[in-house]
């Protein structure tokens, strides 16, 4: 079991589990309690995009900093500042507040969890990865299935601020159990020598066009220069794609199909349990069959899945809707971060790990966005109708861009 190979992984990964149980207590929730306020369906796609806009600004500061300084301290760092910002949420006034403190929660998490994911595949060898980012996977998600249920109960009981300050609290623990069970993976003290790749140069210089820096750190990066590039435009489209959806799920299924809040956390858990169970057995496969395979197949069953959300109609179908959702991304999420890891070594990982996450969080700014837009100014359906339509064309760009590597590197 990979778990015994790798002693490591389980501490961080509970970590991993301890903040998500706190972060699906109330992310089901936020849409409705913007609502509350009277936030319109545009403003719910700022929600969602002032958090993809802060973590695209630190994402990759992140990644170089957790090459340069190790990876412990920025993922204690952004789980302290992602403690503050969860508790005063529950102080928020205004939807606007709560955009903002949403563009904090961002800015926490563009440091925190590429450096995470990071850090698990710096534990284990390249035919382990699948198996490993499987396993993180399923943390992720079993905090994510436990948090909503438990986030309902407690709106219910208290009021709905109240799972925000109970996130606030055990992002604060989680902190505290990396601080003192994960011991670091990265060399910290990197040797630079100017003949070397190591002696990367991010500074801006007018007489270089932009394009051609780009290019050149791309092969500093990497000798897999096309494919890199072929999964960030494929992690573009399908985070687009993904948050078309996002930020009006709970909002729809609440005011057009007439289901509580609580039943759209037993939604979210539903969702989550599949995730939960199939996550894993889904990353062996992976290592198996192949990792494309494995990114086209979810991809294709989330966007069958979101079409399905407009004629759901009832809580029962869109329980099986969210199912889908669920597998969709048990299928495609450990074999796209698992094939584009392998691309890098492991002392220029984090720096590849934050362009891969800056072509995801544009593309949930622009989605989340436009899924708001569609949402108030065309008609209730059309974000997820829009959801199938780009996760095709992730489909097709998957199928035509991307090619397996011959041999991950170390």
């Amino acid at each position: 079991m990979i778990l015994f190979r790798y002693s490591q992984l389980f501490p961080l990964c509970f970590a991993v589990f301890v903040s998500m149980l706190g972060f699906g207590l109330v992310m089901p929730l936020l849409p409705i309690y913007a609502r509350d306020f009277g936030a319109t369906g545009t403003q719910l796609g700022f929600l969602t995009a002032s958090f993809a806009v802060a973590r695209l600004v630190t994402t990759f500061p992140g990644g170089w900093l957790a090459d340069r300084s190790g990876r412990k301290k920025p993922i204690i760092l952004g789980l302290l500042g992602y403690s503050v910002v969860m508790a005063l949420y529950g102080f928020s006034q205004d939807a606007n507040q709560l955009i903002l403190l949403r563009g904090f929660q961002g800015m926490a998490s563009g440091v925190v969890w590429p450096v995470i994911s990071t850090m698990v595949v710096d534990m284990v060898k390249p035919a382990d990865r699948g198996k490993a980012m499987g396993l993180y996977e399923m943390m992720h998600f079993l905090g994510m299935v436990i948090g909503p249920g438990l986030g309902g109960v407690l709106a219910g009981v208290f009021t709905i601020a109240a799972p925000f300050f109970v996130c606030g609290i055990l992002a604060f623990l989680s902190s505290i159990l990396v601080a003192f069970t994960v011991r670091e993976t990265a060399k910290t003290k990197i040797c630079v020598d100017s003949s070397s790749n190591e002696n990367l140069h991010f500074e801006t210089n007018s007489e270089i066009p932009i394009r051609n820096n780009f290019v050149k750190v791309i092969k500093e990066l990497t000798p897999y220069g096309g494919i890199f590039l072929g999964l960030c435009v494929a992690r573009f489209i399908l985070a687009f794609s993904n948050s078309l959806m996002q930020p009006v799920l709970s909002v729809y299924a609440n005011e057009e199909i007439g289901i509580s809040e609580a039943g759209i956390g037993i939604l979210f858990v539903v969702q989550g349990i599949v995730t939960l169970f199939a996550t894993i057995p889904m990353g062996i496969f992976a290592d198996k069959v192949g990792r494309k395979r494995m990114i086209i197949l979810g991809t294709i069953i989330h966007a069958l899945a979101a079409l399905l959300v407009v004629f759901s109609g009832s809580l029962w179908p869109l329980l099986f809707v969210m199912a889908m959702r669920g597998f969709g991304r048990a299928v495609s999420n450990p074999s796209i971060t698992a094939m584009f890891s392998g691309l890098m070594p492991v002392s220029k990982r984090g720096r590849g790990m934050g362009i891969f996450n800056i072509f995801q969080n544009v593309g949930l700014v622009v989605g989340a966005t436009a899924g708001g837009f569609l949402y108030e100014f065309s008609f209730s359906g059309a974000p997820f109708i829009a959801c199938a339509g780009a996760g095709l064309i992730g489909v097709l760009v998957v199928s035509l861009l991307i090619s397996e590597p011959k041999l991950g590197l170390r």
